[in-house]
């Protein structure tokens, strides 16, 4: 097949995908160009948050990027990324919905006198469970996570003991609270409200 230095724009989705796929990595450069500012546009009009929508949009091509062994089968690559984009957002607000539920609730649940032996042991084996969960994140993001949860640095602080941007360590936090919360979600009612009370004491 054809290799191009310069990607010429004009090629279909399918022929830019199946370049992409014989090893023409700048291919899938200009699918992301050709659609990254329209779907951001489509994510902003309902999240109203551009760093919501930047991250809705990187996951979005990152999925089509581990389907690259299969992407010709896709028949239509702007609906198929328009509706990755569309579960995403739903994904979104189902769990922003849940948390909200889970906070109305931790209140009351987390103020009750009962502190019988076997709540105890319990709360003890969920606080085990969040903290491995800490210690299974990427070490940078880990390191980040620690540093200001447990240690009380501002990102000013944490970005010059790393070495690293206040925007990378803000990228950092975020990925590892997704994470931590993504593998609760998961799990039964009562963990987690219980690791979103932990976590809101770090």
């Amino acid at each position: 097949m054809t290799k191009y230095r310069v990607m010429p724009v004009e090629l279909s989705d399918a022929e830019l995908i199946l370049l992409w796929q014989n090893g023409a990595d700048n291919a899938f450069e200009v699918l992301y160009k050709r659609y990254a500012v329209g779907l951001l546009s489509a994510a902003l009009s309902k999240t109203r948050s551009r760093e919501l929508s930047e991250e809705i949009i990187q996951e979005t091509f990152l999925t089509l990027f581990t389907r690259k062994k299969t992407a010709n089968q896709i028949i239509n690559l702007s609906a198929f990324l328009y509706t990755i984009v569309k579960h995403k957002i739903i994904d979104h607000y189902r769990r922003e919905k849940l948390l909200k539920r889970y906070e109305e609730h931790s209140s009351h649940i987390f103020t009750e006198t009962d502190n019988s032996t076997l709540q105890t042991i319990e709360s003890k084996e969920l606080e085990q469970q969040l903290i491995f969960q800490i210690e299974k994140l990427p070490l940078r993001c880990r390191s980040v996570f620690n540093l200001s949860r447990n240690h009380h640095l501002t990102n000013k602080e944490i970005a010059s003991e790393l070495h690293i941007s206040e925007n990378t360590v803000e990228q950092h936090m975020r990925k590892a609270l997704r994470l931590l919360r993504s593998y609760f979600f998961g799990h039964t009612e009562r963990i987690i409200i219980f690791c979103l009370f932990v976590l809101s004491l770090f």
